[in-house]
C-alpha cells in the first residue's frame, strides 16, 4: 500500500512484549491419551502443542513479564507511561484492577490511568482502540496495553487440544518506532452465544460448529466494514484471533473465495510486476499442506466455467499470496494454543519479528465472543527493525520450554498438587546489568505500595522493607525446603525457588501467586499475594 500513508495515524505501536509459561503438552501424546487420531490434532486443528501453566501461574505472573519485556525492549522510562489498560478474560479479582497491580509491580508512574477490559478476546484491542483515542486527545502520552489470558476447557472435552496461554504488551505513542495504526477501522457486534463461562465455572464452554459459524460470519463482516471505510485493499499480511491455528485459514479461504474472487477478471489479469514481492512470496519449508484452500477455489471456479488454464492460474496465485500472508505467523497459536486476548497480536509480534519489512501493511481481525469483532491496519515504520531485533523473541520462548506429560498435565489442571515451597539465596548474574524489580513488603512479606502515607501493611502487619530483585540470578546457596507456607522468607534475603534446581544455576525472575491458607477473615485466601520465585533458564537475553 505505497502511497497510501494518508490512511494511516501518527499513533502507533512503539515497543512491544511477549511472554508465555514455560510447561507444554505434546498433543501427539494428548491424541493417544484421548484415544484420538493425532492427525485430528495436528492437521484438523493444525495444533502441535499446548502451554500449561505452573499451579502458582497467573496472568499477573505471565502479564508483568510482558509488560517488562515491552519496556526493555523499546528502552523506556516506566515512569513515561501514563495509563496502563489490560485486556482479559481471566479474571483475578471480581472487584480489584490488575492494572494497578501492574503499574506497582513495573514502577510506573503514579499520575497513571488503569482499566482492565473484558470483553472476551477482543479486550486487549479494544484497550488498543481506548488508548489511541486518549493519546489522540492528547489525555496521556504513552499507554501500556497488556493483554494475559489462560484458556480452560473441561478435561476431554472437544476443546481441550485448543487450551493455551500467553501474554503480550505493546507501548502505544505518537511517533511510534514500530508500526503506525489506521485511521479507521471495521467493526461489528451481535449478542452471539457462541461461547461463555458461568459464575464459579474455570472452564469455558462452546457450541462447536455454531461458534465457528459466529466467528466467521463476524470476520467477514468486520473486514467489509473496513472496506466501507478505506476501499478496496490488499495487505502484505493477514493476522486473525486464532482459537486454533486452522480457523484463521477457514476465514481467509472466505476472503478470497467471497471477495477477492468477486471481480475475476480483475484478479486473473493482475501483472506480476505491478504487485509486491511478498504477493508472491513462498514459505516452502513451512510443514503444513494446505493444498485444500486452493482446491477449493479451484472447484468453486470450475463450476463457474472458468477455463482451465485461467484456473491453473489463479490458483497458484492463491497458494503464493496465503503462504506468504497467513501461514508463517501461525507458528504461534500451533505451539501456545489459544491466547485469548492474547491470540492476534502474538501472531503481529511474530511478523514483525521475523517476516515484515518496511512499509509493509498488516491487515488484523480481532474477534472476541458474545460477539464482537475489530478489523484494523497497520503500517511498518522505517526503522523498525532497531527496536524489534532485540529480545526476548517469541522463537527464545519456543525453545525455552519444559515438558509435561499428560498426568500431569491433569494432576496440575485439577489443582491436585502444590508447588514445592523451597527457599535459597541469589545474586545478580553477571550479565544481568540492572534488569530487575523493585518490591516493597511488610514483615510478614505482604506487598506495599510505593505511596507515602499508605505504605504500610493493611492487614496490621509492622515493617517496611525494600528490596532489588535481579531478572537474571545465580544461586547460592543450596535449596532448603521451607515447612511454613507464609512469606516472611521475603525480609530473611531469601527468594523461593523452583523445584530440581542446584547451587550455582542461572535462574530467571518470576512473580507467582501465594495463596497463606491459615488466614481468616478479611485475609482469608481470595486476597492475593505475589512473591518472587525463581526458575531454572538456559537462556540470558542480553
Amino acid at each position: 500500500m505505497i502511497g497510501n500513508d494518508y490512511l494511516f495515524t501518527d499513533i502507533g505501536i512503539d515497543s512491544l512484549g511477549f511472554n508465555a509459561p514455560r510447561y507444554y503438552v505434546k498433543l501427539e501424546e494428548l491424541a493417544k491419551e484421548r484415544n484420538v487420531d493425532p492427525a485430528k490434532f495436528s492437521k484438523g486443528l493444525m495444533l502441535k502443542e499446548m502451554r500449561l501453566p505452573d499451579t502458582d501461574e497467573d496472568i499477573i505472573s505471565i502479564g508483568l513479564k510482558a509488560g517488562y519485556n515491552a519496556l526493555v525492549r523499546g528502552n523506556i522510562n516506566p515512569k513515561e507511561i501514563d495509563a496502563i489498560f489490560v485486556g482479559t478474560e481471566t479474571v483475578t479479582y471480581a472487584v480489584k484492577s490488575v492494572s494497578n497491580i501492574f503499574a506497582e509491580l513495573l514502577g510506573v508512574s503514579s499520575n497513571c490511568l488503569t482499566q482492565d477490559i473484558y470483553n472476551a478476546c477482543a479486550g486487549g484491542t479494544l484497550a488498543v482502540l481506548n488508548a489511541i483515542g486518549l493519546i489522540e486527545k492528547e489525555v496521556i502520552n504513552k499507554a501500556l496495553v497488556i493483554s494475559a489470558d489462560i484458556s480452560k476447557y473441561p478435561i476431554g472435552s472437544p476443546s481441550e487440544p485448543t487450551q493455551g496461554s500467553g501474554a503480550i504488551a505493546c507501548v502505544l505513542s505518537k511517533n511510534p518506532r514500530i508500526a503506525s495504526f489506521g485511521k479507521k477501522f471495521g467493526k461489528v457486534s451481535g449478542n452471539i452465544n457462541d461461547f461463555w463461562r458461568p459464575e464459579g465455572d474455570e472452564n469455558a464452554h462452546v457450541f462447536g460448529h455454531y461458534s465457528v459459524d459466529s466467528y466467521l460470519k463476524l470476520q467477514l463482516e468486520a473486514y467489509d466494514n473496513l472496506i466501507n471505510h478505506i476501499g478496496e485493499f490488499y495487505a502484505d499480511y493477514y493476522a486473525f484471533h486464532a482459537p486454533f491455528s486452522k480457523l484463521p485459514l477457514k476465514c481467509m479461504r472466505q476472503i478470497i473465495e467471497k471477495r477477492w474472487v468477486h471481480n475475476l477478471n480483475d484478479l486473473l489479469n493482475l501483472n506480476r510486476n505491478q504487485l509486491k514481492d511478498s504477493l508472491f512470496k513462498k514459505i516452502d519449508s513451512f510443514l503444513q499442506d494446505i493444498s485444500v484452500l486452493p482446491e477449493y477455489v479451484y472447484l468453486n471456479l470450475k463450476e463457474r466455467g472458468l477455463s482451465s488454464s485461467r484456473l491453473e492460474k489463479l490458483s497458484n496465485w492463491v497458494v503464493s499470496n496465503v503462504k506468504g500472508k497467513i501461514l508463517p505467523h501461525l507458528s504461534v497459536p500451533m505451539h501456545f494454543g489459544n491466547m485469548y486476548n492474547a491470540s492476534v497480536w502474538s501472531q503481529i509480534v511474530y511478523i514483525l519479528e521475523n517476516y515484515a519489512r518496511e512499509n509493509d501493511t498488516i491487515y488484523f481481525g480481532s474477534y472476541g465472543s458474545g460477539a464482537t469483532c475489530i478489523s484494523g491496519m497497520m503500517k511498518v515504520k522505517y526503522g523498525f527493525k532497531s527496536v524489534m531485533d532485540k529480545g526476548p523473541r517469541i522463537e527464545d520462548f519456543m525453545q525455552n520450554k519444559e515438558r509435561k506429560s499428560v498426568k500431569e498435565y491433569e494432576s496440575i489442571k485439577r489443582g491436585e498438587s502444590d508447588p514445592d515451597y523451597l527457599l535459597g539465596s541469589i545474586e545478580a548474574h553477571e550479565l544481568n546489568g540492572d534488569r530487575g524489580f523493585t518490591l516493597r513488603f511488610c514483615d510478614e512479606g505482604c506487598i506495599i505500595p510505593n505511596i507515602e502515607g499508605l505504605n504500610y501493611c493493611p492487614k496490621g502487619h509492622d515493617g517496611y522493607h525494600e528490596r532489588f530483585f535481579p531478572l537474571y540470578a545465580v544461586l547460592t546457596s543450596e535449596p532448603v525446603k521451607s515447612d511454613k507456607y507464609d512469606l516472611r522468607f521475603l525480609n530473611k534475603g531469601l527468594v523461593r525457588i523452583a523445584n530440581n534446581v542446584n547451587k550455582d544455576e542461572t535462574l530467571e525472575y518470576e512473580i507467582r501467586r501465594v495463596e497463606i491458607k491459615e488466614e481468616k477473615g478479611c485475609n482469608a485466601p481470595g486476597l492475593l499475594n505475589w512473591a518472587p520465585k525463581y526458575i531454572p533458564t538456559k537462556y540470558v537475553v542480553h
